[in-house]
């Protein structure tokens, strides 16, 4: 803080370092020091320190001038002269606290088919922007958002500045019994092993832990009727699954890479807007590396430029890359082409294994485990 709080001057005299020689002796500290073109030497040190050196200039001889505020404390002197801008800067403080003790905007979100419901409870409750934040108890708001809305799963009611935030989480109801007329099973849809399986209506045929087989039968829409016969029923349930995706790429471990020859062809192009003019041809190179050149010949009235290739030979010769290399760029791009592909999946674990197959191309198997909800109805025939 003392380095913002300080004042400047000049001090001017013959050999006026030795000033700086004493000072320093008398253990006074001064910061910001530099010559000025007129040999005086420009100094800053705090107010206190100030009168000290003062003194201790007159009594060498030396000329102290144009003292000034510097940092903070010519920010402040500065002020105290612009009073009306300092009272204008606090009244516009105060209005600014002022205006955030109101609310100013309600946002609803994920209310989905209860949001008219919502914002007519709040237009009864009288809650609306321009009211004080003072006279809205958010708990209270909540409790009776909850008691009224008792098909979501919760309310949550917050500050977000001078916003009011509600958000909802809507209910998810359970699935209804069995129907009529509909008989059918529950199915796998893929094949994974079985981390919970949920029946609603009929008779499950697996357990978890069990490994199931797309297809498979996991609820099987029977039941005891009240007679004590089996009826075809709807089954309805959830099966949630350890489930595995992958994703595979192809990399050859050769790859072609251009080697010059020695020979070479220069070549000029005079280029115009519209069209370039050479009067020498392109050479019969099957393959070549290439280096152009752009002179400009004319301004900006006069667009000529002047283009130098260097046509350069080049055979092609292939060669065998790196197995690691290759290894790691197959392994990059089928994990990305995994996350690509499910871009909306929750990875629980994701590897990659490597195979080699007709000597020179390498496999990268990206693979993924997920959770989800295999279970999918099938009527029966």
């Amino acid at each position: 803080m003392k380095g913002f709080w300080q004042v400047r001057f000049r001090v001017s005299g013959l050999n006026a370092e030795k000033l700086l020689n004493e000072a320093r002796k008398r253990q006074i500290p001064l910061q910001s020091i530099s010559r000025q073109a007129d040999r005086s030497i420009s100094i800053g040190c705090t107010p206190g320190n100030y009168r000290a050196l003062a003194t201790l200039a007159e009594e060498k001889g030396f000329s102290v001038t144009q003292t000034h505020p510097a940092g903070l404390l010519r920010l402040l002197y500065g002020l105290c002269r612009r009073w009306s801008l300092l009272v204008g800067a606090g009244i516009c403080l105060c209005l600014l606290v002022f205006a955030m003790s109101f609310v100013w905007r309600i946002e609803i979100e994920n209310a989905g088919i209860y949001e008219g419901e919502v914002r007519l409870f709040l237009n009864e409750a009288d809650v609306h922007p321009g009211l004080r934040r003072g006279e809205i108890d958010l708990a209270e708001l909540r409790q009776k958002l909850e008691w009224r809305l008792p098909q979501v799963k919760w309310v949550r009611t917050e500050w977000a500045g001078v916003t009011l935030r509600i958000r909802l989480e809507e209910g998810t109801p359970p699935p209804g019994v069995a129907s009529a007329g509909l008989p059918g099973d529950i199915v796998a849809a893929e094949d994974g092993v079985l981390l919970r399986l949920t029946c609603y209506a009929g008779t499950p045929l697996c357990k978890e832990g069990d490994l199931v087989r797309a297809g498979q039968v996991l609820i099987r829409g029977v039941e005891k009727g009240p007679d004590g016969q089996s009826v075809a029923i709807k089954a309805q349930g959830a099966a949630v699954a350890r489930v595995w995706i992958s994703a595979r790429m192809r990399m050859p471990m050769t790859e072609y890479e251009t080697v010059p020859t020695g020979r070479e062809y220069n070549r000029r192009v005079i280029a115009l807007p519209f069209f370039q003019w050479s009067f020498q041809d392109t050479p019969d190179y099957l393959q070549w590396d290439m280096d152009v050149q752009k002179t400009q010949l004319g301004g900006a009235w006069l667009p000529v430029r002047l283009i130098r290739e260097k046509y350069m030979e080049a055979a092609l010769e292939l060669r065998m890359r790196d197995a690691d290399t290759v290894c790691l760029e197959a392994g990059r791009s089928a994990m990305q082409m995994l996350e690509k592909t499910y871009p909306d999946e929750d990875f629980v674990d994701k590897w990659v294994d490597y195979s080699m197959i007709e000597g020179d191309i390498i496999v990268a198997t990206a693979t993924a485990e997920i959770r989800r909800d295999i279970a999918r109805y099938q009527k029966t025939p």
